[in-house]
C-alpha cells in the first residue's frame, strides 16, 4: 500500500509504507546507493523516517530517498537523520547514452524537488548523495543549494604509494607514535568508542548535541562485523583515541571519532585512522570517505591524508516569514 502519491506523466514519487516495497527499496539502495540509504540503516530511526520511492511508468521502482520528520517548537522539520550524512536519491538508470543518463537523472531530481516542496514543512534541510551534482531543479524550485565538501581517498593503489602521498606531518606523526610505544588495535566491543566520543563532546562543551539514544543504537544494535569496524590507539594499555566506521560495497565512512585529552598524545588519532585506511583496503573496498567537516581545523587535519576534495550538496528551504528570520540567525544556510 502507498500513501501520498504525486502523479506526473510517466514518473511518480510515492511514500512507501508497505513491507514488500521496502524490501525492494532496500535492495536497490544496496546496489545503487550507499549504506545510509538502506532500510537496514534507516530503521534505526523508527517511524520518524519517511521513505519515498521513485517509480517509472507508475510501476517500476527505480530509486528513492528518505527524510527524517520531527517537530521542534511547534515547527515541522524535514532533515537527515542523526549520524546520517545523506538522504539520497539513489537511481537505477538503464540508459547507456550519456545525454539520456543526464536527462533521466535531471527528471528524477526535478520530481524529487516537487515532492519535497509539497510536504507540510516549516523547514527543510538535507544533504544529497555525493554522486548528485546536478542540483538545478532544486534551485528552480526556490531551494537554497549549498556546496559542502568531504575528502575521499582512492584505495586503488599500493599502500606504499598512499603512505608516500600523505603529508610529511602525518607520516611524522605516525612514526613518532610508534616510536613512543603507542599501540593500535582493532576493537570488537564498542564501549571504548562510546566513552571516547562522549569525552570529546564533553570537553568541547557540546555534550547536549550528541544524541546518545541513536549513538547507542548504531554502536550496539546496527554495528556488526559485516558493516562496521573500529580502531583504538592505546597508551600504557589505556585507550586514548578511537575511530569508528560503517561500510558498504565500495566505501568505508568515518562516522565517529573520540579522544581522551587528559591522556593525550599528538599521534594517537592519526595512528587510528592510518590503521583503519589499511584495514579498509584489506576489505577490498575502493574508497575511504573522511565525511568532511566545516570546522577549519578538522578540514586541515583530514586534508593531510591526501584524499580528493569531493563536493556534495545541501538543500535548504523554509516557509516565509520563518525564512526571513533564519537569514539572520543561520545566514550561511538560508
Amino acid at each position: 500500500m502507498y500513501t501520498k502519491g504525486y502523479q506526473v506523466d510517466i514518473m511518480e514519487i510515492k511514500e512507501i509504507k508497505d513491507l514488500r516495497e521496502k524490501t525492494e527499496y532496500n535492495e536497490l539502495a544496496k546496489n545503487y546507493g550507499n549504506i545510509f540509504n538502506t532500510v537496514d540503516w534507516l530503521n534505526l530511526f523508527g517511524d520518524k523516517v519517511k521513505f519515498f520511492g521513485i517509480y517509472e511508468g507508475n510501476k517500476s521502482l527505480i530509486g528513492g530517498f528518505s527524510l527524517y520528520e520531527e517537530r521542534r517548537f511547534g515547527l515541522k522539520i524535514y532533515r537527515n537523520p542523526s549520524y546520517t550524512p545523506c538522504i539520497g536519491p539513489f537511481l537505477r538508470i538503464s540508459a547507456k547514452n550519456p545525454v539520456e543518463i543526464m536527462s533521466k537523472q535531471k527528471k528524477c531530481i526535478s520530481f524529487m524537488a516537487d515532492t519535497i516542496g509539497k510536504l507540510p514543512y516549516s523547514i527543510i534541510t538535507a544533504s544529497l548523495n555525493k554522486d548528485i551534482i546536478d542540483t538545478q531543479p532544486f534551485t528552480w524550485k526556490k531551494f537554497k543549494v549549498m556546496p559542502c565538501f568531504t575528502y575521499v581517498l582512492d584505495l586503488d593503489k599500493p599502500i606504499e604509494e598512499i603512505w608516500k602521498n600523505m603529508s610529511a606531518e602525518k607520516r611524522n606523526d605516525i612514526n613518532k607514535g610508534i616510536k613512543n610505544g603507542l599501540q593500535v588495535k582493532q576493537i570488537q566491543g564498542y564501549d571504548i568508542v562510546k566513552s571516547l566520543v562522549l569525552k570529546t563532546f564533553l570537553r568541547q562543551g557540546k555534550e547536549n548535541k550528541v544524541n546518545k539514544y541513536y549513538l547507542n543504537k548504531i554502536l550496539f544494535e546496527f554495528a556488526n562485523n559485516t558493516n562496521s569496524f573500529a580502531y583504538a590507539t592505546f597508551k600504557d594499555g589505556v585507550p586514548i583515541a578511537t575511530s569508528f566506521y560503517v561500510y558498504d560495497r565500495n566505501f568505508a565512512y568515518y562516522l565517529l571519532g573520540g579522544y581522551d585529552y587528559e591522556k593525550k598524545h599528538h599521534s594517537a588519532g592519526t595512528l587510528s585512522i592510518w590503521e583503519s585506511i589499511k584495514h579498509t583496503q584489506n576489505l577490498g573496498l575502493k574508497y575511504f570517505d573522511f565525511e568532511g567537516s566545516i570546522v577549519p581545523q578538522i578540514e586541515a587535519y583530514f586534508r593531510g591524508f591526501n584524499g580528493k576534495l569531493t563536493p556534495y550538496y545541501r538543500i535548504n528551504k523554509a516557509k516565509l516569514p520563518l525564512e526571513i528570520l533564519l537569514k539572520f540567525i543561520k545566514r550561511e544556510m538560508f
